[in-house]
């Protein structure tokens, strides 16, 4: 979103958010501005409610790229990334009911060069696809916009939405029953909630992300332009900082969330 608005010249301005990933209070949005609101891993739909009360549906852009599980919301647009929970190439999705957006003339038609990570995982390993996901992932940001490939729309279609969507609630749900009461942020996590990933933001001592990474447990980081913008102690800051975005995908069963608990060794 911020290479795309950057490209167009648009003037554009950062928020702070609080710790119930609410847009702050002194945010305000004039009749002729946007707002960009995300609905954080998948978790955040009662602040994305809240924004839309507060500054309107027609001035809204919900980014739901963590979110791909959350329903459409009637916002201006409200954006999908689906290859951050299945194993795509590329494509995004795109909901919204102005009649100013219309559905691109061509197809992308280049997903084959972008499926090396994707073999690489299965084949080899995910230490040797990163490589060929960072340079896919490149690769994809110096696309001109076209509608999703063929190969993407049929690997979707053939995606079991209601098994991923059970596994991740499962998995997310005995991660928050064994680690809520470390965790500095409070989750509501409902049968209808199937996020990205469980975001633990510990007040006590825990494993770090390296060690988590020795042990083969992929932990992203998210954000860390963040750092530039944000004061030290603050809530962006700490999230960046010392947040561990814990893996609850499909991919993995309730034995493997009790080995990822035992690994955090909190103590």
């Amino acid at each position: 979103m911020v290479h795309s608005v950057e490209q167009l010249g648009i003037k554009q301005e950062f928020y702070r958010i609080t710790s119930t990933l609410d847009v702050d209070a002194s945010v305000i949005v004039e009749s002729d501005e946007c707002i960009l609101v995300v609905d954080y891993f998948g978790l955040s739909g009662g602040a994305i409610y809240r924004s839309l009360r507060r500054f309107g549906h027609r001035n809204t852009i919900v980014d739901c790229s963590q979110a791909y599980f959350s329903e459409y919301s009637e916002a201006l647009a409200t954006i999908y990334s689906p290859r951050k929970f299945f194993g795509l190439p590329d494509g995004g999705l795109l909901f919204s009911d102005d009649p100013r957006i219309k559905q691109p003339e061509f197809r992308d038609t280049t997903s084959e060069s972008r499926m090396g990570h994707l073999i690489s995982r299965i084949t080899e390993s995910p230490e040797a696809a990163y490589q060929k996901y960072q340079d896919a992932e490149k690769a994809i940001c110096e696309l001109p916009v076209h509608g999703m490939s063929r190969l993407t729309e049929r690997l979707l279609r053939s995606v079991n939405y209601d098994a991923a969507r059970v596994a991740r609630t499962r998995n997310a749900q005995y991660l928050d029953k064994k680690l809520r009461e470390y965790n500095k942020l409070s989750l509501e996590i409902g049968e209808d909630i199937a996020p990205l990933c469980y975001p633990f933001l510990p007040n006590t001592a825990t494993a770090s992300r390296a060690e988590l990474i020795k042990s083969r447990v992929f932990v992203p980081s998210y954000w860390p332009e963040v750092l530039q913008r944000s004061e030290e102690g603050s809530f962006e800051w700490d999230m960046v900082t010392n947040g561990l975005f814990l893996p609850c995908d499909q991919r993995y069963t309730e034995e493997d969330m009790e080995r990822l608990v035992s690994l955090l060794a909190i103590r």
